[in-house]
């Protein structure tokens, strides 16, 4: 909410937009309707990059933008009208990259956790309903917890580090791509995925 825009979450930018459309200034509308039309951009963008992948090292790339951006953002002049539009735009590339993701075969949604608490929720329902297959419905409630809890931990530390470092917070996020990039790289490579995990 830096922007008084989201990037990755268009639903809520929608919401904002009709909510605020009387009492907030053009200003944040125009804010949220650039991320609004960025992040399709983006998205449709990481559709094209996805569908002539060559290798397993397109999702690396796709990343780029977004850490690549949230690296040099606390240097550039402020500038949301300029800022936002990258930012959303590097989104809906990530997003796209990593539609489709899983953990032990259960789909799962990185930018926003709304569908992972459900999943979550119904997990834990039928654990404690005591419905058959109680392994599995276990490991799809840690595995939701887990997902949902991290967002939550990742929400809250950055609004922590927003109060006192201000946008270089924005580098939490940078660290995470670095990590992910590196660690998933280094993966495909000791596995040798580059041509079949694609």
């Amino acid at each position: 909410m830096y922007y008084h825009s989201l990037v990755a979450t268009q639903t809520g930018n929608i919401l904002l937009l009709v909510a605020d459309w009387r009492s907030s200034s053009m200003y944040h509308n125009m804010l949220r309707c650039f991320s609004i039309l960025f992040f399709s951009i983006g998205f449709l963008f990481g559709m094209w990059f996805k569908d002539h992948r060559k290798n397993a090292y397109c999702r690396v790339h796709g990343l780029l933008p977004l850490c690549v951006m949230t690296a040099i953002l606390p240097f550039l002049w402020p500038n949301a009208l300029i800022e936002l539009p990258i930012i959303a735009f590097s989104a809906g590339v990530m997003m796209k990259t990593f539609t489709s993701s899983q953990i032990e075969n259960h789909p799962f949604v990185i930018f926003m956790t709304s569908g992972n608490y459900r999943r979550m929720l119904t997990a834990l329902y039928y654990v404690i309903q005591g419905s058959k297959d109680q392994k599995e419905y276990r490991c799809q409630a840690v595995n939701y917890s887990f997902v949902v809890g991290s967002f939550v931990l990742g929400a809250v530390v950055s609004a922590l580090l927003m109060r006192f470092i201000y946008i270089k917070s924005i580098w939490l996020i940078t660290l995470s791509l670095f990590t992910i990039m590196v660690y998933y790289s280094s993966e495909v490579k000791r596995l040798g995925l580059k041509k079949t995990n694609l």
